[in-house]
């Protein structure tokens, strides 16, 4: 039978177990008003208890009972309730009974009839502070577990995505290449691409900011990259490239989400250099004036992210690079990048650190920039991937 709940601060439960009915109504004397009881004349009882309601804490149970031992019923529960406490009253001191149960059964102490209901109690609450810290550790554990198998998801999707971005820039004749690339968290939305052929000498170059963080940008950033490895096999000018791309993005991107993307387009022997862009920061050029200061130019040519829009219309322009130009380009988390004041690093920053470092490799140069934005953050925290692409054409 279930004896009626009373108010109670307690969530745990208890079951009491006692053939004997006195036994059992001095137990809910004892325990009414503290916590939820459950009452059972049987083992087989207590059993169907045990089944139904996993919110039990504490058994407390007679070790003489015509159908089922004590010691048998609390080795049952073990199974369904392995955190529960055990409590066993016992009538007479049989040393190898209670061993027993101690050692099999996880019985947390026994009581010898007739009991004290201030023993019962006292062996209640402290059993019910075991009990707790074993739940508090068993949610440890467990949290322990999805965080150790998140970190082991996330590596696995670090070492996809490295998989994914090409290891490193080709070697072009008369021209010097380099990369930098951070993401915010384990995995970023920021992408680049890359194709070249000797037989045209032309390039192709890619750069892209996903909109979101982490995995969801970074498998959206992936599905892209996909497509644009196909289109870059068979070429088309940059702003149709963008066009096409887009229109293989509209429905297959989540509402608000969106792909940022600058296609560039350079041909080597002329340096011939064509430009579209779908949302990115624009470009710097930095070359040499008639009076052999450092000139710097911006290539503004404002788009439409992809993804966003059906009709989505894209231009290109074109520029020439002249012997020992730089191009620069990056996603906005480096301009975007804050220090502990709030304060963005901003364009002109970023402009006067091209100026710096640009004498040097272009290695040396992205390493640079990168460093540059994040000794500016000061270890506050990023918030925005960050990629970094230059060219240069010998002089």
């Amino acid at each position: 039978m279930a004896l009626p709940q009373q108010d109670d601060q307690h969530q745990t439960k208890i079951l009491v177990v006692d053939d004997e009915v006195a036994n059992l109504q001095k137990l809910y004397r004892t325990l009414v008003g503290r916590y939820p009881v459950l009452a059972a004349k049987s083992g087989g009882e207590a059993l169907r208890f045990l089944e139904q309601d996993p919110g039990i804490a504490v058994i407390i149970t007679d070790q003489r009972m015509p159908d089922m031992t004590g010691v048998d019923l609390l080795r049952h529960s073990l199974v369904s309730h392995p955190h529960a406490i055990r409590v066993i009253l016992t009538g007479f001191t049989d040393a190898e009974v209670l061993m027993d149960a101690i050692n099999t059964c996880k019985v947390f102490r026994y009581l010898v009839k007739p009991w004290e209901p201030v023993d019962l109690l006292v062996t209640i609450e402290r059993g019910l502070e075991t009990y707790r810290l074993v739940q508090e550790n068993e949610r440890f554990r467990r949290e322990l577990i999805r965080r150790e198998r998140m970190a082991r998801e996330l590596e696995i999707a670090r070492e996809i995505q490295r998989y994914i971005l090409p290891p490193c820039c080709p070697q072009l004749p008369g021209y010097e290449m380099a990369v930098e690339y951070h993401p915010a968290w384990e995995v970023g939305g920021d992408l680049y691409e890359f194709d070249y052929s000797s037989e045209t000498q032309v390039l192709q170059a890619v750069v892209g900011d996903v909109s979101g963080k982490s995995v969801p940008a970074a498998l959206y950033g992936a599905v892209f990259s996909g497509q644009l490895r196909a289109l870059l096999a068979e070429p088309k000018t940059p702003k149709h490239s963008l066009a096409f791309l887009n229109s293989n993005l509209i429905g297959r991107t989540r509402e608000a989400s969106y792909i940022a993307v600058a296609f560039l387009r350079l041909e080597l022997q002329t340096g011939c250099l064509t430009f579209s862009n779908g949302g990115m920061p624009y470009p710097y050029c930095l070359g040499v004036d008639t009076e052999g200061r450092t000139a710097v130019r911006r290539l503004e040519l404002p788009g439409i992210p992809l993804g966003l829009f059906e009709d989505g219309d894209y231009h290109e322009i074109r520029v020439a690079m002249e012997p020992g130009e730089l191009l620069v380009i990056a996603s906005d988390g480096c301009t975007e990048a804050e220090n502990t004041r709030g304060e963005p690093f901003g364009d002109d920053r970023f402009v006067a650190c091209v100026r710096q470092h640009q004498d040097g490799s272009l290695t040396q140069l992205v390493r640079s920039l990168y460093e540059e934005v994040s000794q500016f953050m000061r270890g506050n925290e990023l918030r925005d991937d960050m990629t970094i692409l230059a060219i240069r054409r010998a002089g």
